[in-house]
């Protein structure tokens, strides 16, 4: 008697990881779209409100939620860029490092964040992913993570102090604490990554 099997399936390759990261950019637009069109900006309501239990969810749908189109252009194109190349060592990365920044990023907002305020926004996730990079760097040197953690510098460097309480951050309504908890986030995940290799993408077997 015959018997079926099946084959298995061979892992995606970074072109369709990419495209699949760029799907997921698409929907915070659509998450956008329907806010504006069809809810009136009432879904900005479930963003984190500090220490009110009645809007814990916020911790969960802050980081899909946008004030401006400006404000998610901003974040679009640094997720899409930073996330790329995190892509590269797999989507369990990715994953991990953005649900570190999104958990770490959230709570501090919940725990520290001023009174009577409402944050929303990505921008946890990208500063984790800046943290993930610069940390790395110094816990896994290579010519590669350096190089990366010398791009975040570069590019990125006059955006770092948005984890600082400075007058100017808090005159711009800017979440600091957002910030701040999303790079605590990814730098714990770069110390993970360090003290377990093994995390990361199995190497395929020739």
């Amino acid at each position: 008697m015959s018997s079926l099997s099946t084959t298995p399936r061979s892992p995606r390759g970074y072109p369709e990881r990419l495209r699949d990261w760029g799907t997921v950019i698409l929907l915070l637009w659509l998450v956008e779209v329907a806010d504006r069109f069809l809810f009136g900006n009432s879904l900005q309501a479930h963003g984190i409100h500090p220490r009110r239990l009645s809007h814990l969810e916020g911790i969960l749908f802050a980081p899909i939620l946008h004030t401006t189109w400006s404000h998610l252009a901003g974040n679009s194109l640094s997720l899409l860029l930073l996330g790329a190349v995190l892509l590269a060592s797999g989507w369990r990365t990715l994953v991990s490092v953005s649900a570190a920044a999104a958990t770490f990023g959230g709570c501090l907002v919940w725990l520290i964040g001023q009174s009577d305020t409402n944050h929303i926004g990505a921008s946890s996730i990208v500063f984790g992913y800046l943290a993930f990079f610069l940390a790395s760097g110094l816990y896994r040197p290579s010519l590669g993570t350096i190089l990366m953690s010398l791009a975040v510098l570069l590019f990125y460097g006059s955006n770092l102090t948005g984890v600082l309480p400075t007058e100017s951050i808090r005159a711009a309504g800017i979440s600091w604490e957002g910030h701040l908890g999303g790079a605590l986030g990814g730098f714990l995940m770069a110390r993970h990554h360090r003290r377990n290799p093994a995390s990361g993408p199995k190497r395929r077997a020739r």
